[in-house]
């Protein structure tokens, strides 16, 4: 990623805030509500953030503090700092625009020209030419292979599903979690892929993992079955809402707060709370983020739905589909 170019970047507008009745760290809600906003969308790519100082002035929270949550999503790759101009959500990634056409055709001129050097008349490598380029196209017809790189191995796969939709016929998207590649599985699949994508808040650890690999980040969004089981609840619910990470439950209450404002008694904690089991019992249902689904098992006999996210259409539009198309208008070797 690179910093934003832009003369007039977005204006910030998303609040951020910290909750202080929350058994959470201040320094762990506010990079959690930067780094899910930014991963899912709703701080825009190319947004001016506020400096350390005025964030630390707005919040009420020491200014070390800020800054070290900068530090952090800075080597996330989640924002860039521009010298004399401020921070800013890192821009989307520049999608190739396929190959030089013009380096094509000095390739070509220079291979028939040798052809001819070497005795070939140029009906001799016409129908050679057409032989390669036949099985070039066969093999094309293959499609394009994505590899999607997540956390949660159900979760992967029901992102590529998604994903698979919005490509065409013959195109496949394979998944690997983050534990696999760590393990050393799926490595010889993310060098064989047309394109690779992970996760934005992830995609410094899949670089990491996948040196020589381009890596396209993509962003996430609330599912549409998450948002209307959300406007489903009762308003009378006692409604637990277990985030699978600390970092992220304030963020994830405001984001059930956000689809579900009718419901009032809303009780937060996180998969490795103490108090967790007490909080699943006092509750009528249960909202628990991927990764957390062992919940279930804890209290069998009460309700409870996980809130899901989609790979964001955007991204999909944006980013996914013009490298998959640049990917497959490249030559491909006819062995």
């Amino acid at each position: 990623m690179t910093s934003t170019s832009s003369d007039t970047p977005t204006a910030f507008v998303r609040p951020l805030s910290i909750d202080r009745t929350l058994d959470v760290p201040v320094g762990a809600q506010l990079r959690g509500q930067l780094e899910y906003g930014i991963a899912c969308g709703e701080i825009s790519r190319g947004t001016r953030l506020p400096s350390v100082r005025e964030l630390s002035q707005e919040l009420g929270v020491a200014h070390v503090t800020v800054a070290q949550v900068y530090k952090e999503l800075l080597g996330l790759g989640l924002i860039v700092t521009a010298r004399g101009r401020g921070t800013y959500v890192a821009d989307a990634p520049r999608v190739p625009g396929g190959p030089d056409q013009a380096r094509l055709r000095a390739l070509l001129s220079e291979t028939i020209g040798q052809a001819q050097r070497e005795g070939f008349t140029l009906r001799q490598i016409g129908e050679v030419t057409g032989v390669l380029l036949a099985r070039a196209g066969q093999r094309a017809q293959e499609g394009a292979c994505v590899l999607l790189v997540g956390l949660f191995a159900d979760t992967t796969r029901s992102y590529a599903a998604d994903l698979q939709l919005a490509l065409r016929p013959g195109d496949r998207v394979q998944t690997v979690t983050l534990g696999e590649l760590r393990r050393g599985a799926g490595l010889e699949q993310a060098h064989t892929a047309d394109v690779v994508l992970a996760l934005a808040h992830r995609l410094t650890e899949t670089q990491a993992l996948l040196p020589g690999v381009d890596v396209i980040p993509v962003g996430f969004i609330p599912s549409p079955a998450t948002r209307a089981a959300l406007a489903g609840l009762s308003p009378l619910a006692r409604v637990a809402v277990v985030a699978t990470f600390e970092d992220f439950l304030p963020t994830f209450l405001a984001g059930v707060r956000r689809f579900a404002p009718h419901v009032s008694a809303l009780s937060a904690t996180h998969l490795q709370a103490p108090g967790l089991q007490a909080t699943l019992e006092g509750a009528d249902v249960i909202v628990y983020a991927t990764g957390s689904d062992m919940v279930r098992d804890l209290v069998p006999g009460t309700p409870a739905f996980e809130y899901r996210h989609m790979i964001d259409p955007r991204d999909v539009e944006g980013l996914v589909l013009p490298a998959v198309e640049a990917r497959r208008k490249e030559p491909h070797d006819p062995d």
